[in-house]
């Protein structure tokens, strides 16, 4: 392998609780009922003004939305958030073998200060990520833009690791592999088409090895 594309939320770390609660914040702040947790979760993942706006007719209240969860996560949300069981293991074991970088659509501006926090950063050559107007959301354009910017061609040798199925997508349409990250968020049906699907991260680390 040449480089791993690490997608961020359901991938390398797990965002419910801060998510939820900003999520949830936005809602009563509107006056709607909040979703059910089942239907949060379905959220994480894909950009939230998309899935808002997929949501609510009124673009400007889909908006409002998306602004208040903002007031509180940027605040707060974003620090609510733990790394997945064998993740820092994951990285140090593949740490100086080969390129690694974060792509998420989630805005570059949260998270960067997240990996930060988990003492993070440092292990990734550069971290890619949306900005809040949406710009660079499409995770297929983020990650053209991210194998332009590193000099990097498509191929086998290189990989996007993401739970969703927008992360296969994004894969397949920039040449890359396709890899499932089985812990996060995605179905086993949005995986089904993933060059390979992992269960645990120390899997990644063995297949690397063979």
């Amino acid at each position: 392998m040449d480089a791993i594309f690490f997608d961020l939320d359901g991938t390398l770390s797990d965002p419910f609780e801060g998510f939820a609660r900003s999520l949830r914040f936005a809602y009563e702040e509107l006056g709607y009922d909040a979703p059910a947790d089942a239907e949060i979760r379905t959220l994480i993942g894909p950009p939230l003004h998309v899935s808002m706006r997929a949501r609510f007719a009124d673009r400007a209240v889909a908006d409002e939305m998306v602004r208040l969860f903002r007031v509180r996560y940027a605040d707060t949300g974003l620090f609510e958030n733990v790394v997945y069981p064998g993740v820092r293991e994951l990285l140090d074991a593949l740490a100086g073998r080969l390129r690694m970088f974060v792509c998420t659509t989630k805005p570059h501006i949260y998270a960067l200060p997240i990996l930060q926090r988990f003492g993070l950063a440092e292990m990734f050559d550069a971290v890619y990520g949306s900005e809040l107007d949406g710009t660079n959301a499409d995770k297929r354009i983020l990650l053209a833009r991210a194998l332009t910017e590193q000099r990097l061609a498509g191929g086998a040798r290189i990989a996007l690791l993401g739970d969703r199925e927008l992360d296969l997508i994004a894969a397949r349409t920039n040449a890359v592999g396709a890899w499932g990250a089985g812990w996060g968020y995605g179905t086993s049906e949005e995986l089904a088409g993933a060059d390979h699907v992992f269960n645990a991260p120390h899997e990644i680390a063995a297949f690397i090895a063979r």
